[in-house]
């Protein structure tokens, strides 16, 4: 009996589909790669946090320094993290506790000040004992995630 046009012809065209090897292809991308549109190469995720600072005040032996953040997390207790010049030494803080280890600084919440809400901003000021003319601070983090300076 001879085929129809209709009637053998599509079963047969279907049955190579179904007489393939069911197992799954290999992802042709190596482990551990992605092809997200949304990253880019080489971008670098958003900063945590903006900071603003200001030097108000210098004389030959030191500086007077205001540091203002704005996170865009809420928090329930912050570090900020700045390095300073070789030679300077924060000698009294307010609004936050310091620790510093060589030119590392770190600010720590105060009780009152601790929780912030996403968008708004932490302050706090410090004095410092130098050597030279810089009064730059630099490398801030907040809780460990970078900053970015205005």
């Amino acid at each position: 009996s001879s085929p129809s046009p209709s009637g053998a012809a599509p079963s047969r065209t279907a049955r190579p589909s179904r007489t393939a090897d069911p197992t799954p292809e290999p992802d042709p991308e190596p482990q551990g790669t992605s092809s997200g549109a949304a990253e880019t190469p080489g971008a670098d995720p958003p900063a945590a946090c903006q900071v603003d600072y200001d030097v108000l005040n210098q004389w030959p032996e030191g500086y007077q320094a205001a540091v203002t953040v704005t996170t865009r997390h809420t928090l329930d207790g912050w570090r900020v993290a700045f390095t300073v010049p070789e030679g300077h030494r924060v000698t009294h803080m307010w609004d936050a506790s310091v620790h510093q280890t060589g030119g590392r600084v770190t600010a720590t919440a105060a009780d009152y000040n601790a929780a912030v809400a996403a968008g708004g901003h932490l302050s706090f000021g410090f004095l410092t004992a130098r050597q030279g003319s810089d009064t730059r601070a630099y490398d801030f983090t907040l809780n460990g995630r970078v900053c970015e300076v205005a």
